[in-house]
């Protein structure tokens, strides 16, 4: 297992404010977002790439964080609903993009319908994401999202439906939670086990639509040693991808305070018996 970070834990300091301070705490891996050209951030952030970046802009980032002392691992490229062509052909650009960034694994969103008509073109839509991803050398991963992806069993129907060898599943150990009321983590994870090929390790206190991720280990709902042995006994070795995306109505977290979150969630990860120190693709 590699241990990656996606930027948004660092808010609106972004990638940036990632490839300088994690190399600091022993995190050498990213997950590079490659965001919509155009849409604002949810976190405020200024992207490093967007869909309408060239190859040679995705050189230059890539050759920044090399020279930071880190590689990339995954692409986050969620791009919107994969029910709408649009955001299928966003989707495929970014899937250009991502293979000139080296990297095997993409994360981005399985889409949501609402009617029977959606959900054959959901998959029809999934199929082709699929097709595209393998002749580029990539798994394209589910985000824990609603609809398709929004547990084990939405997910296990919707992978037996598009039957895809490069459409696999990010599970996310805090969305499990606020995507879903009443959710049991270890039971969902063991479920959808053999098909995860991607990790979003995060904290929650559990609650049903709580937006409370803080540091690991300061939320309470996450048991990360039970977490790391059900990834261990599956032989799981791909990326664990730290996530900590803060508190709902919190103030706006210092960079520092950022970095306090990173260095604890590393530090936890630590006691909770995680094999770090090979962290790097």
């Amino acid at each position: 297992m590699q241990l990656a970070c996606f930027p948004n834990s660092y808010g609106r300091f972004g990638p940036e404010a990632a490839i300088e301070h994690l190399p600091l705490i022993g995190v050498h891996c990213l997950e590079l977002p490659i965001k919509n050209s155009g849409v604002p951030s949810f976190f405020k952030e200024t992207p490093l790439l967007t869909d309408a970046s060239t190859l040679e802009e995705v050189d230059a980032v890539v050759q920044k964080i090399n020279n930071a002392g880190m590689q990339v691992c995954s692409c986050n490229i969620s791009s919107g609903n994969v029910v709408d062509p649009a955001v299928v052909e966003r989707t495929l650009k970014k899937l250009a993009l991502a293979e000139r960034a080296g990297v095997s694994l993409v994360v981005a969103g399985g889409g949501e319908a609402k009617t029977m008509e959606e959900q054959q073109r959901l998959v029809q839509n999934l199929r082709r994401i699929g097709d595209a991803a393998a002749e580029r050398g990539i798994t394209y991963c589910c985000e824990t999202h609603p609809g398709a992806f929004q547990d084990a069993a939405a997910m296990l129907a919707t992978l037996n439906a598009v039957n895809h060898p490069a459409i696999r599943v990010n599970f996310d150990t805090g969305n499990i939670f606020f995507y879903n009321a009443n959710a049991n983590l270890l039971d969902e994870l063991e479920l959808i086990m053999d098909w995860v090929a991607h990790v979003h390790i995060k904290d929650t206190n559990g609650r049903f639509k709580d937006w409370h991720f803080p540091a690991l280990g300061e939320g309470g709902a996450v048991d990360f040693v039970a977490v790391r042995e059900k990834l261990e006994e599956a032989g799981y070795d791909g990326p664990i991808s730290l996530e900590v995306e803060g508190i709902e109505g919190e103030p706006e977290p210092t960079l520092e305070e950022y970095q306090r979150r990173m260095q604890a969630s590393v530090d936890h990860l630590k006691s909770c018996g995680w094999n770090l120190d090979d962290c790097c693709v």
